[in-house]
């Protein structure tokens, strides 16, 4: 990993590929990563690498997309020029990048035009977006069938962890919501901190997110295979619960629960719609716009973010299933192997344990 911000070099743009070529892309599924985190954790660290080193990858780039962005993450600040690119540019390395305001949908749609050319789309937001919202829309768009959700990765400032934790004053901040709705955790500036402290903030995570792998980086210095092609909604052994004590200072935690009998799948889908649409969760569909300038919402009630886990149906058929807020779909495991376990994993604000089990006729895992 560099700090260097030189402009990368652009290529020609090249014919469009041919309409035999365009077809033989079709049937091609390209992984989708989002890349959420609060100013000054590291994401500019990390994107100026993608778009300027030859890691030998073909990532497509979507920058500052969602929300009003500061003046640290925008595309200047990556090396790339101060321009807004509403069309894609075609970096020598290899991957492309693409700076836009409003309609993230219009520039995956034109992204698709240039299919064949990356293998990876990374969206990275700005310091208080949702990455639910962002991630939802590619189970709900039609038009993204050949992009599918690969992982969420939160990007944190290792060294100042716990006081943006208390900065919050008790509410439930969206550093917290990025957490919770992460994948993969990257705990950035390790250079900074002491193992005592590492070990504080690891605890701190894993208590909100009992699912989440935990990166530890300095400049954000990583492996590009640990966050892309990740398979967190798409293959069954990516959940693996850890047991951890629930810390009561937050209103986050994880609920995990298992069971050995088979399910009545119409009898759990329907529990889940009550979980994640019911009364009790109304606030979910309007918070995310109900944060300060701090990202800091007031959620009195349940509020379920994240949903995952596997189970096996009456029939005798394996599923996944993979929730982000409001939305959640059941995949089919077409050969699961013979030491799967069931487990639905339920990460979330004010969980009430007695309800999620009396829904899922699931028990909680000790």
């Amino acid at each position: 990993m560099t700090d260097d911000d030189d402009i990368p070099s652009l290529i020609p743009n090249d014919t469009d590929v041919s309409v035999a070529e365009a077809e033989a892309e079709t049937d091609i599924q390209i992984p989708v990563t989002i890349i959420t985190g609060y100013l000054g954790a590291g994401k500019t660290s990390l994107l100026t690498y993608i778009l300027n080193e030859n890691h030998g990858k073909r990532i497509a780039v979507i920058m500052n997309e969602f929300g009003s962005g500061d003046a640290a993450e925008e595309p200047g600040a990556l090396g790339i020029g101060d321009e807004k690119y509403e069309e894609w540019l075609e970096l020598t390395n290899g991957c492309l990048c693409c700076s836009v305001k409003s309609n993230a949908i219009l520039a995956l749609e034109k992204l698709m035009e240039k299919s064949g050319k990356f293998d990876y789309v990374l969206i990275e937001t700005t310091g208080l977006a949702d990455p639910g919202s962002v991630g939802q829309m590619f189970w709900v768009d039609e038009g993204l069938s050949q992009l599918y959700l690969d992982g969420i990765v939160t990007v944190t400032d290792g060294n100042n962890f716990m006081l943006t934790l208390k900065e919050a004053g008790g509410k439930v901040s969206e550093f917290e919501r990025q957490i919770a709705l992460a994948d993969v955790v990257i705990v950035n500036k390790m250079d900074l901190i002491t193992e005592s402290v590492r070990v504080t903030v690891q605890d701190k995570i894993l208590s909100i997110n009992g699912t989440a792998r935990i990166l530890y980086t300095t400049h954000c210095n990583l492996n590009l295979d640990d966050i892309l092609g990740i398979e967190a909604y798409s293959n069954p052994n990516s959940v693996t619960p850890t047991a951890v004590k629930h810390d009561m200072s937050s209103a986050i935690s994880t609920v995990t629960l298992t069971t050995s009998r088979d399910l009545d799948k119409a009898m759990l889908e329907s529990g889940l719609e009550t979980l994640l649409w019911g009364e009790n969760n109304e606030e979910l569909q309007y918070d995310h716009n109900q944060s300060n300038e701090h990202g800091l919402i007031n959620v009195d009630k349940m509020t379920v973010l994240r949903l995952k886990g596997r189970v096996r149906t009456q029939e005798g058929c394996w599923y996944m299933v993979q929730g982000v807020r409001d939305i959640f779909d059941f995949t089919p495991i077409t050969k699961p192997h013979d030491n799967l376990h069931q487990h639905l994993v339920f990460i979330g604000i004010h969980l009430d344990v007695k309800r999620i089990t009396n829904l899922t006729n699931m028990k909680v895992q000790r």
